[in-house]
């Protein structure tokens, strides 16, 4: 009788250790945070009255370019990137290669200046991966840059899916170094562009606090007068998406998977025509297109699982103490 009552606990225990992991499980699906962003402006020029400027209508120009990329994903499949890159007047447009850290590079696939749009679920792993492109040039005349009208992009994108983990990316493009000059003749000068911009955000419903995912954007035009106290007197910053948007945003819990987009869904134009540039004044314009994008999660033992497990234990501690009291 004894045996047969060890044999009975030493199943009724199974089936209370099983029953629990199964129902704490019950219901579980691909839980995520991620993020992402694109910028790609094409047909950047910087026009006069007399159409796009070339370099011989400058009597000072000094030119340097920055670019960088960089990103960062602490937690599982942890590492980093960081690319910084500079040119001048007479070197080459930067391109900078697509990097990505993390165990889901693999899934993510990303591809050198393609700078897809991205949607939810994400691949599966954590990542931070960031890509950015520059050709041709505003103006022409430019040693080494071609009279192609100028094409810049950055992308950023960020995920996680996997453990306790933050991620974060971006991506940069700068005129704000030094693009020093001074007209040969007074001149107010246009800039124009195409633009197609995407910002992502998305947490699944079943991520607890403080999982979170961000998406932005920055995209910045400025001249200064250097010759009288250095002064701004000309500012420009597309409203790109039309409604004041540059920043998306979720946070967990949410009661259900919650995805926001903004798409332009496709090149938008845009100029803006400065006042009147005085010849033989020294001028600096100063241009910033940034993608920058976060998200994280922390693994947390949700309330159901917890309160399941908590029965499966009363229920293991009550079959213990029949079968106990069967075998006296």
């Amino acid at each position: 009788m004894k045996t047969h009552n060890k044999t009975l606990r030493r199943n009724l225990l199974a089936v209370a250790v099983t029953g629990t992991l199964v129902l704490a499980g019950a219901g579980q699906a691909h839980a995520y945070v991620m993020a992402g962003g694109v910028l790609n402006m094409t047909n950047f020029m910087i026009s006069g009255s007399g159409g796009q400027l070339d370099a011989s209508d400058f009597s000072v120009l000094t030119f340097v370019g920055t670019a960088d990329v960089n990103g960062s994903l602490t937690g599982s499949g942890g590492g980093a990137f960081a690319i910084d890159d500079s040119t001048t007047q007479t070197g080459v447009p930067i391109d900078i290669g697509a990097q990505c850290v993390g165990n889901g590079c693999l899934g993510l696939g990303l591809t050198e200046n393609t700078f897809p749009k991205l949607t939810a679920p994400p691949t599966t792993g954590n990542y931070a991966a960031g890509d950015q492109f520059e050709s041709g040039s505003p103006i022409t005349g430019l040693p080494g840059f071609g009279n192609d009208p100028a094409n810049i992009a950055n992308a950023s994108y960020v995920g996680v899916d996997i453990g306790s983990a933050d991620a974060s990316s971006n991506s940069n493009n700068n005129l704000n170094t030094s693009f020093i000059f001074s007209l040969a003749q007074d001149d107010g000068l246009t800039f124009s562009f195409d633009l197609d911009a995407f910002l992502q955000v998305a947490v699944s419903s079943n991520e607890v606090f403080p999982a979170f995912a961000t998406a932005a954007y920055s995209l910045s035009f400025s001249i200064t007068d250097l010759s009288n106290g250095g002064g701004t007197i000309w500012n420009f910053t597309p409203d790109v998406f039309g409604d004041g948007t540059n920043t998306l945003s979720l946070n967990a819990p949410l009661p259900m998977n919650i995805e926001l987009i903004r798409d332009t869904g496709g090149p938008i134009s845009f100029s803006s025509t400065t006042a009147p540039l005085l010849a033989g004044n020294l001028y600096q314009a100063s241009f910033r297109m940034t993608i920058e994008t976060d998200a994280g999660r922390a693994v947390v033992p949700e309330p159901a699982s917890l309160a399941l497990f908590g029965l499966g234990l009363l229920g293991l501690g009550a079959t213990m103490t029949a079968t106990r009291r069967r075998s006296i």
